[in-house]
């Protein structure tokens, strides 16, 4: 059409009768066509994978690394260089390398549960000493898989590993940056014990439960964070400090609510405390009650203890000077299988408490205090055992470890090369049965 003229129906958008002219107004057109629905994820979704999926990849080539590296290790270590056809005929030696020291204790309590005054078959009688959700959590794998007892622990751990990384990873980007957190998590997996994050240990479990407890406090999710620590206390009962570190973030973070010409809203202000206090509160109680009435004492864990591997509460100072003592006069060079871990146990304390100090004056007073409280935890005792060991359960050290690595490359080279000879040889020990703690 030309000139003013309007624009009415085309011949080609209708079929029928010639077209007519209209009244003058808008122009009518065909209606759209609406695209096919596409089944998409929500845009939560979509925002919690961008966030976490450079964790995701790390916590994923993290744990197979780990693994190929510390199986091959241990292969190597017990077997030789025949061990390719030792595993080609047995190939159950993949998860049996690991099965040495308390891994007894962990599978004998989830295939036959706790001894109680009457001592049953495959049961330990000091089997309380070892807290019951990583037994529990065994069973559990081993009735859903085909796995035996120790490949289910095995699994169990690996798993909680790749939740550890990834929540490790998070906590640290929150706390830093992107490269922090890949160096917390390249920290804890050359540490020198990181071996044990994939054996029939609780350590991988107790550790994925603090991160994630750390994580869910940062997000003021008071309750699931305090549920979350109390499932710790029950991996390692120490961690009832973790109790102690979220009621100071509850401090640091939570401020008194007002309103203009209103009271203080003091129920608001004190439930926090609560929900991150009370789940460890009821499940200890619990779990003490559970004990007095299967073995006559509430405290059986500490007694179990002090029996069987004679730990004691001591002033720090009667720890220190006999410490000090060992390593002056060269003892931790015995040929006892414990004497070595004296030395690790040793500068692990030492690595702590800096943690712990760096930690509270500078990025976050929660972590500083869980970290001090551990180490008060470790140096209150009688003999320094299993510190080496036991610190991989507490994500603020490798925090700690990450952000000083992240910002001198120089400092990373270094941990690197005292790490890895280091871890090659405790697994070394570990599987001949030259290892203790």
């Amino acid at each position: 059409m030309a000139g003013n003229e309007e624009v009415g129906v085309r011949p080609a958008d209708v079929t029928g009768p010639e077209p007519v002219d209209l009244p003058p107004g808008p122009a009518l057109r065909p209606p759209p066509v609406r695209p096919r629905a596409r089944h998409t994820i929500g845009p939560k979704a979509q925002a919690w994978w961008t966030r976490n999926r450079h964790g995701l990849l790390v916590a994923t080539v993290g744990t197979v690394g780990l693994r190929v590296i510390t199986e091959w290790v241990g292969l190597v270590s017990q077997y030789g260089t025949s061990f390719p056809h030792q595993v080609a005929r047995h190939p159950s030696l993949l998860s049996q390398v690991w099965g040495h020291w308390d891994a007894g204790w962990y599978l004998s309590i989830a295939e036959h549960g706790y001894a109680g005054r009457v001592v049953g078959h495959g049961q330990f009688p000091d089997g309380i000493a070892f807290a019951p959700l990583y037994p529990l959590g065994i069973r559990v794998v081993h009735a859903v898989t085909p796995f035996n007892w120790q490949a289910s622990a095995e699994l169990l751990s690996a798993i909680a590993l790749f939740v550890s990384l990834a929540a490790l990873h998070r906590l640290a980007v929150i706390h830093g940056s992107r490269d922090i957190g890949t160096a917390a998590t390249t920290m804890l997996l050359v540490f020198p014990t990181a071996f044990f994050l994939l054996a029939p240990y609780p350590e991988s479990l107790s550790l994925a439960l603090v991160t994630l407890a750390l994580l869910s406090a940062e997000s003021d999710h008071w309750l699931l964070a305090g549920v979350l620590a109390a499932a710790s206390t029950m991996t390692k009962y120490y961690l009832v400090i973790l109790a102690v570190a979220l009621c100071v973030e509850v401090w640091r973070r939570h401020t008194p609510k007002h309103e203009e010409g209103a009271r203080r809203r003091w129920i608001g202000d004190v439930a926090p405390y609560l929900y991150v206090a009370i789940p460890s509160m009821l499940v200890f109680g619990g779990w003490m009650i559970y004990q007095q009435v299967h073995f006559g004492d509430p405290l059986a864990f500490v007694h179990a203890q002090a029996a069987q591997w004679h730990r004691h509460l001591t002033a720090p100072w009667t720890l220190a000077h006999r410490t000090v003592s060992d390593l002056i006069h060269l003892r931790f060079l015995d040929t006892s299988t414990s004497s070595v871990t004296e030395l690790f146990d040793t500068v692990s304390v030492v690595l702590l408490a800096v943690a712990a100090v760096y930690l509270y004056l500078r990025t976050s007073k929660p972590f500083g205090v869980l970290l001090g409280l551990a180490f008060c935890v470790f140096t209150f005792q009688s003999l320094l055992l299993s510190v080496t060991r036991e610190l991989l359960v507490f994500a603020p050290l490798f925090l700690a470890l990450g952000i000083w690595t992240a910002e001198r490359r120089w400092l990373e080279r270094v941990v690197l090369v005292l790490s890895i000879p280091c871890g090659y040889f405790l697994i070394q020990r570990f599987v001949t049965g030259a290892f203790a703690g």
